[in-house]
């Protein structure tokens, strides 16, 4: 009954248009140094040949390093015509003509700027048509075996085997090859791929610099002196800075700013990148430089520097909405840059066959990886289109292509797409995905509609912005209706007053950029005409007092006269009309005071917060894969295409195309209820219209295993307020809760109501007591927090309820997570209380479904399982040598659970042969955002000993370990750190539990990464599968459940796959994306695609199959469960601690058990997470 929606949003990646024109007269001062560093590719440069697995098949040829070919030697460099810096070179020509694409009307050496090569691109292009799209496939038809055999047992897997079973079919994959790699070999193949996309960047040099953000110490702040004039106490010990940490946004403006001052910088804006951190990208050398205080407009802020320039309205009087230790202080003083290392990029092409799953490792962290990107977007903003760039990676083209939809009050979403490298076999490829985003509106009318025209003046103004907000807001509470919004124009009393009391849009327009078009900035103060410049923009500090009318300004102009009112002086000096004269002025800092008509909002800003309106957010982006491939196609396969190819233009709008991969569609296992089962056939296309796969319907069934004896069902209704409810909701709880139990009932549950509904008021979180005003101690009184009235109610109830009771709590409230997490703390954690929570809203409706979806969480609470697998389906999960089932854990972390706070890991696993239910523990890692867990082993012997309890004694002889949450780059460390720790402490535990010192279970560990930037896009709709039956291929626009691919776009040499188990019932499917690092169990890739996939199909809480296997979720759940209990806690654990007197010292720190305490020992076996 339960549905686990896959609500795809849809990821973006780059636009690129243009090449980046060198300047002539500019010569850097510095020289870079010369680069001792190796080159990425070269640090394995020898290896003996390797052997395949079956005999008979010739041993592929290895190369001694990253070996040009002849055609690569041919090219182009980037960075000078010879490829090396010599110093004719650097006296010829200056280094920033150097770091240029060659002339190609002079020196037509490159292979894509011809108009020879012109015809010979067209002969290989691809078409765009699914049909003439060739099957992309690299990789060997045999796993090639290194002939070398370590002898450390804690390496990472290499790939076993390529998978056999299923229904074979081409996909579409939102992934683009970039180029071939320099140790392909060049067959019949590859060579029709070559020409057409070797790139003439591919020997590229990136120039990276790092770059410093020098923050300004704060003063020390003393408390008063007493009589004697002896400092009592200190808030901060003196000259110690006080420096808080500059956010990623606040970096970005720092470097528009300084683009915006120096104007030697802004000539080589179009070739830098900045990685919103610490580094610079640039394609051409830059001068190392120190910039002070005072020097660029961003200091001049902090200064509070008050420049005389003719833009400025200085009032008389102090501007009172604000305070004056508001202006932006806490940015950056003094800016320092320094050369780093001059990078190639070749490396990223070399080694593209090396079959070492830690070399390659390596390769996903390499910098000349990040910078290719970073090159990406620096062709990406030399386009003359409006392109926003947002969190360095994200690209949003302000076109109709982008289909941009008016979104809340004053702004629109809008799609746009990003980029990421990917290594596959022989080949680099680009990954593009499209992403959405919320701005503020920057114009009247939005591309697609029929009255916008970009050349025309359709400025949206400040004033506009703050109408469209106030006439969103009325609406909602009907003062009129939606049809005269548009006809209705607020006074300015109403606007002053919605100014005043709506704090969401004060929220929103702090800060928010504006510029003023009255400025003419090509004309100096004087009249003198001066080069134009660009536009700058201000914040929005906030709102003055003061109207236009009633604010008088002193003009530097002697032909005004003094005291001249805001208005008057607007007519006079720029034949300006104020609309709104009695409407507060805008703030702009610096004593700047303007109209709010006279602002107009500057593009490519993004809607601050978090975005409520979900719903209308996602049901934006949750497109279906023919879309979401034809978006991505016109919004950035051109202009990657131009980026790449700026002085040629190939047909079909870019030289790229989507990969069409070999997948395969495995069968869906059986799924086993009391009485029933449920099996997919596989059927045609046309007659799937009624049974998907991967989702059936509960009602038809009974759940597996449900608890035999009764338990008592207590309804609490909780409520975080003081009002009482009506006398007739009692008896409308009653008549829900009869309705609750005869469904339960129909699903082989058993619950009785046990006495009447009682009522929680006033339950909040703990929260610090207030004195009365006067009093001794001031406001705040000593000591921890005060308890509330209602929870001192809830903890009496607890203590006296028998143990087989199950306590429903009905929330009368707006989904309160404090409330929600509190709960949960004193029934889990401290009482260890059989519970669930639902909102009473819902539950008075007597929902089927609804009673449903309680009634699978509520049975996996009580030890039951709700569906099982076939006895077939379970065989490759069960040791034939000694008959026990497989132990499958599941792990997870999770991240900040509160403000630089521990993470947290949680660890399930399986009990018995059912694989329905999966106890867990949680707990508190060492630092701050630590994903590997060092101290697994404390876990894993709690799940050890739940599967001895359930097995007669015995422990397993095999264990399936899925990890979740780890990145590419890190599966390394799940080997050494976290399969390490589980064999040693198997051994070790193995003899205190059965007494035998050689325990040594066999391994397997299966990283999942569910969160990737891989789609698959269905070409047919019917293929005939491996018994020559016609079968369905696609089903709601997406690839069909089971779809896996293992070829083409996988790793090069890791043992991966993708599986697409779910149905996406909106938007776009997203594929799991599987890695074996570790494979004792020596199970082949059909093996672990078929376990992996039937483990989507037990998840307890759906009807569906599920993303990834449903030990995955469960550890996901635990997490997020555990995250609650640390919520609930922290605030008093934190105020129970007792405070160092000693300023100097640091704070104590609170131990682990203290801030996540152990789970209730009667509830530390039962899933009380789900």
């Amino acid at each position: 009954m339960s549905s686990l929606q896959d609500v795809s949003s849809g990821d973006d990646l780059s636009n690129l248009n243009g090449k980046v024109k060198p300047e002539r007269n500019q010569v850097p001062a510095l020289k870079p140094k010369k680069e001792t560093r190796p080159e990425s590719g070269s640090k394995k440069e020898s290896r003996a040949a390797p052997k395949t697995k079956k005999e008979g098949s010739p041993a592929p040829k290895t190369k001694k390093g990253p070996k040009l070919n002849a055609n690569e030697k041919k090219a182009i460099p980037f960075n000078s015509e010879s490829g090396k810096e010599t110093a004719q070179n650097i006296k010829s020509k200056s280094k920033l003509e150097q770091t240029q694409k060659p002339d190609t009307k002079k020196e037509p050496k490159s292979k894509f700027n011809t108009k020879t090569d012109k015809k010979q691109d067209d002969k290989h292009l691809i078409p765009s048509t699914k049909n003439g799209i060739p099957t992309f496939d690299l990789t060997p038809k045999e796993v090639v075996e290194p002939a070398e055999v370590s002898s450390n047992p804690y390496q990472i897997q290499g790939r076993e085997d390529y998978g056999t079973k299923g229904t074979k079919v081409d996909v579409l994959t939102n992934q683009m090859l970039l180029s071939l790699g320099n140790d392909t070999v060049v067959d019949a193949k590859t060579e029709k791929l070559k020409t057409p996309i070797d790139v003439w960047w591919k020997q590229a040099f990136i120039y990276t610099y790092h770059i410093d953000f020098i923050q300004k110490p704060a003063e020390p702040k003393f408390d008063k002196f007493n009589k004697g004039g002896r400092n009592l106490k200190k808030s901060s010990p003196p000259n110690i800075p006080v420096l808080v940490p500059l956010s990623k946004p606040k970096k970005y403006d720092l470097i528009e700013s300084l683009f915006d001052e120096d104007e030697t910088l802004l000539k080589y804006k179009k070739n830098i990148s900045f990685n919103g951190e610490d580094t610079i990208y640039s394609l051409t050398p830059l001068e190392e430089f120190t910039l002070f205080d005072g020097c660029w407009d961003v200091s001049a802020k902090q200064k509070k520097k008050a420049d005389d320039k003719q833009d400025k309205v200085i009032p008389e009087k102090k501007l009172v909405s604000r305070p004056s230790d508001a202006e932006p202080l806490d940015l950056a003083s003094q800016i320092i840059l320094k050369f780093t290392s001059k990078i190639s990029l070749k490396g990223i092409y070399s080694s593209t066959v090396e079959q070492d799953p830690s070399f390659q490792e390596e390769k996903f962290s390499n910098v000349d990886k990040a910078s290719l990107l970073h090159l990406l977007g620096v062709k990406l903003r030399s386009s003359d289109e409006t392109i926003f760039q947002v969190n360095g990676n994200k690209f949003f083209v302000f076109n109709e292509a982008a289909k941009p939809m008016p979104f809340l009050a004053g702004g629109y979403l809008m799609h746009g797409f990003t980029i990421s490298l990917r290594y596959i076999y022989s080949a680099v490829a680009l990954n593009v995905i499209n992403t959405i985003g919320a701005f503020v509106k920057h114009t009247k009318y939005l591309p697609g509609d029929k009255r916008f025209n970009q050349k025309e003046n359709n400025q949206f103004s400040l004033l506009d912005f703050i109408i469209e907000c106030y006439q969103y807001e009325n609406s909602k509470y009907k003062k009129f209706t939606t049809s005269q919004k548009s006809n209705v124009l607020p006074s300015a009393r109403d606007l002053n007053n919605f100014i005043k009391m709506n704090k969401t849009l004060n929220a929103q327009l702090k800060g928010m950029k504006v510029h003023r078009p009255y400025i003419n900035y090509s004309v100096n103060p004087d009249g003198t005409p001066k080069p134009p410049c660009k536009i700058k923009s201000k914040e929005v500090i906030g709102f003055t007092r003061e109207t236009a009318t009633s604010m008088k300004i002193k003009s530097k102009d002697r032909s005004f006269p003094d005291n001249i009112s805001t208005t008057t002086y607007f007519k006079e000096k720029y034949n300006i009309n104020l609309k709104y004269p009695d409407l507060q002025l805008v703030n702009l800092g610096n004593s700047i005071t303007v109209p709010a008509e006279c602002c107009m909002i500057m593009p490519g800003q993004k809607v601050k917060g978090l975005i409520k309106d979900n719903k209308e957010y996602m049901e934006y982006g949750a497109v279906r894969p023919n879309e979401k491939f034809n978006i991505i196609s016109n919004l950035a396969l051109p202009r990657i295409a131009n980026g790449l190819y700026p002085d040629s233009k190939p047909s079909n709008n870019s030289s790229f195309f989507f990969l069409k991969v070999p997948s395969r569609i495995i069968d869906a296992p059986v799924v086993q209820y009391k009485n029933s089962i449920v099996a997919y056939k596989d059927r045609p296309y046309s007659e799937t219209a009624k049974v998907q796969k991967g989702m059936w319907n509960l009602s038809t069934h009974g759940l597996s295993v449900t608890e035999d004896r009764p338990f008592n069902m207590k309804i609490i209704l909780v409520s975080n307020t003081s009002s009482v409810p009506p006398v007739s909701l009692k008896d409308d709880i009653k008549s829900s809760l009869e309705a609750f139990i005869k469904h339960t009932t129909d699903l082989g549950m058993n619950f009785k109501m046990d006495g009447e509904p009682r009522l929680v008021n006033n339950f909040t979180a703990p929260k610090k007591p207030f004195a009365p005003r006067g009093s001794k101690n001031g406001r705040a009184t000593p000591g921890g927090l005060q308890i509330s009235s209602g929870e001192k109610n809830l903890v009496e109830m607890l203590k006296s309820y028998p143990p087989d009771t199950y306590i429903l709590y009905l929330l009368n409230n707006n989904d309160d997570a404090i409330l929600y997490n509190r709960l949960k703390y004193l029934s889990d954690l401290k009482f260890g209380v059989l519970n669930s929570c639902c909102q009473l809203r819902n539950f008075l409706k007597k929902s089927p479904q609804l009673n449903a979806n309680l009634a699978l969480k509520m049975n996996l609470k009580l030890l039951g399982s709700n569906q099982l697998l076939s006895e077939k389906c379970n065989e490759k999960l069960t040791d034939t040598a000694t008959n026990l089932p497989v132990l499958i854990l599941g792990a997870d972390v999770t991240h900040y659970p509160e403000k630089d706070q521990n993470s947290i890991a949680a660890m399930v696993g399986s009990i018995d042969d059912k694989f329905s239910q999966f106890p867990g523990d949680y707990m508190l890692q060492d630092e701050p955002g630590e994903e590997i867990i060092k101290n697994i082993d404390e876990m894993f012997l709690n799940r050890l000993i739940a599967y001895q309890e359930h097995n007669k004694g015995k422990l397993p002889t095999k264990i399936l370990y899925f990890r979740d949450g780890v990145s590419e780059g890190q599966l390394n460390q799940v080997v050494n750190i976290e399969i390490r720790k589980l064999k040693e402490s198997a051994r070790r535990f193995g003899k205190s539990l059965i007494g035998i010192n050689s325990y040594n279970p066999s391994i397997t560990c299966v990283v999942t990464v569910k969160r990737n930037q891989i789609r698959f896009m269905p070409l047919e709709e019917n293929a005939k599968n491996e018994k020559g039956d016609l079968v369905a291929v696609q089903s709601m626009g997406n690839v069909m459940p089971g779809t896996v691919v293992d070829r083409g776009i996988t790793s090069v040499a890791h043992f991966d796959y993708f599986l697409q188990s779910q149905q996406a019932l909106k938007g776009t499917g997203v594929p799991c994306h599987y890695w074996c690092v570790y494979n004792e169990n020596n199970y082949t890739s059909d093996d672990l695609q078929e376990i992996s996939h039937n483990l989507c199909y037990i998840f307890g809480r759906s009807t569906t199959s599920i993303k990834c296997p449903a030990p995955i979720y469960y550890a996901d759940l635990l997490c997020t469960r555990a995250t609650c209990y640390f919520k609930a806690n922290f605030e008093v654990v934190k105020n129970s601690v007792p405070k160092n007197k000693n300023p100097d010292a640091d704070a104590p720190a609170i131990p682990k058990l203290k801030l996540l305490p152990n789970m209730h020992k009667r509830v530390n076996d039962i899933m009380y997470y789900i």
